[in-house]
């Protein structure tokens, strides 16, 4: 049951499509293969490739390196510093009444949910230590939770949390089509083999044919005689 509820619904369609491409696959070149028809590899290995790499995303998503990592809490009023958006996608930095209460860091917010953090109120805030970034982009510190003081309730909060059945689950999927694509490749080189193999029993066949009585040089009478 752990396993179960570990995966969401992102990974269970990552499980179903691999299941589903990797059979498939699996099914279409055994077909070719026994019906003496070319197998037809190299078209339906980019289905393959295209997949294992969201499966490889997948698995590199639902790690978390953070899950660990030290944090600290500081209360105040959220004070706008500035905002950036770009191919990583939305950021909002803000200092919590002052940058000084932070080691004269800005706390980061990634992605819209950062917007539900309005300037002027008090939050709580929840960051990691340790602070990211670097001398082009800049240094900050990453706010992991923004909640209301009175109720507690949070307005804005990342998911660091590890599942590893996630994990295991993609790596089995991307295993499961390493396994077609190797099934694929295996039949394609034995069809090769024997064609190659028949192509050169049918070559030696035509070396070492004799030809039929009644076909061999035939003479003219033209040859020349050796003087007396």
């Amino acid at each position: 049951m752990v396993f179960v509820n570990d995966l969401d619904a992102l990974a269970w369609a990552a499980m179903f499509a691999a299941i589903l491409v990797s059979f498939a696959v699996t099914f279409l070149n055994v077909r070719d293969w026994r019906n003496h028809w070319t197998v037809d590899f190299g078209n339906r290995l980019p289905v393959l490739l295209y997949l294992g790499v969201a499966l490889i995303v997948g698995a590199c998503d639902s790690y978390s390196p953070d899950a660990n990592a030290p944090r600290k809490t500081v209360q105040g009023v959220a004070r706008f510093v500035t905002e950036t958006n770009g191919k990583g996608g939305y950021s909002r930095y803000i200092c919590v009444t002052d940058c000084e209460r932070t080691g004269g860091y800005a706390l980061k917010l990634h992605g819209r949910d950062a917007t539900a953090v309005k300037t002027g109120y008090s939050y709580v805030f929840t960051y990691l230590e340790r602070p990211i970034g670097n001398a082009v982009t800049g240094v900050s510190l990453r706010a992991i939770q923004a909640s209301e003081p009175e109720s507690g309730r949070a307005v804005y909060q990342l998911d660091l949390t590890n599942h590893p059945y996630q994990v295991a689950a993609y790596l089995c999927d991307l295993a499961l089509l390493v396994c077609s694509g190797l099934i694929g490749k295996l039949l394609r080189n034995s069809q090769r083999e024997h064609l190659e193999s028949a192509n050169s029993d049918e070559g030696g066949s035509d070396q070492n044919r004799k030809p039929p009585k009644g076909e061999g040089p035939i003479s003219l009478g033209l040859e020349s005689k050796d003087a007396r």
